[in-house]
């Protein structure tokens, strides 16, 4: 047996075994941070819409009791939220951000009325958020107050796209991340 020959074929295996093993580290590596970037964001995205809710829920303290949710008071609750990720994300892309506000109000016979307020796509910049259950479709969650009436719901859905590290790799897409927090009303 020719211990030289032996020892080449060695070096040879073990330079094609590093690679294997150097590639899967280095898909590992980027697995790891898409995923790290993305509980960041998401987590930042719930706190966010945890928030956003309340103060939607609450306006009927600020505003003397008006009930009826306004475009304006999206409006000025979204601008909120926009500026609060552009203060936690130093590279904040308004293009890259979206939102859906849906409300459910019901009347005196207890008949729901369904409002949404999607992010506008014509003239604006941003995402177009979807949720996978219309809030509609949700008005079991809405209770008796001690008035006798239904109370309202309401629910702030907030997206965006993140860099797509994994997906770039796999060829798939895996860039949105999204949050939403639905509430009781008063």
């Amino acid at each position: 047996m020719n211990v030289t020959n032996s020892a080449i074929k060695q070096r040879g295996n073990f330079t094609v075994e590093f690679a294997i093993i150097g590639l899967v580290f280095s898909l590992l590596f980027v697995f790891s941070g898409d995923v790290i970037i993305k509980l960041s964001y998401k987590g930042k995205l719930d706190r966010l819409s945890y928030s956003m809710v309340d103060i939607i829920k609450e306006r009927t303290q600020l505003y003397d009791e008006n009930y009826e949710l306004t475009e304006n008071n999206v409006n000025t609750v979204i601008n909120i939220a926009r500026s609060s990720l552009a203060r936690t994300i130093s590279q904040f892309d308004a293009k890259k951000f979206g939102y859906l506000v849906e409300a459910v109000t019901f009347d005196s016979r207890q008949f729901p009325t369904y409002r949404v307020f999607p992010y506008a796509g014509g003239t604006s910049i941003g995402l177009q958020c979807t949720a996978h259950q219309p809030l509609n479709e949700m008005t079991h969650l809405s209770k008796i107050t001690t008035w006798g009436r239904r109370s309202t719901l309401y629910r702030v859905t907030l997206c965006y796209d993140t860099d797509n590290w994994i997906g770039d790799l796999l060829g798939m897409e895996f860039s949105r991340v999204q949050s939403h927090a639905v509430i009781i009303g008063r």
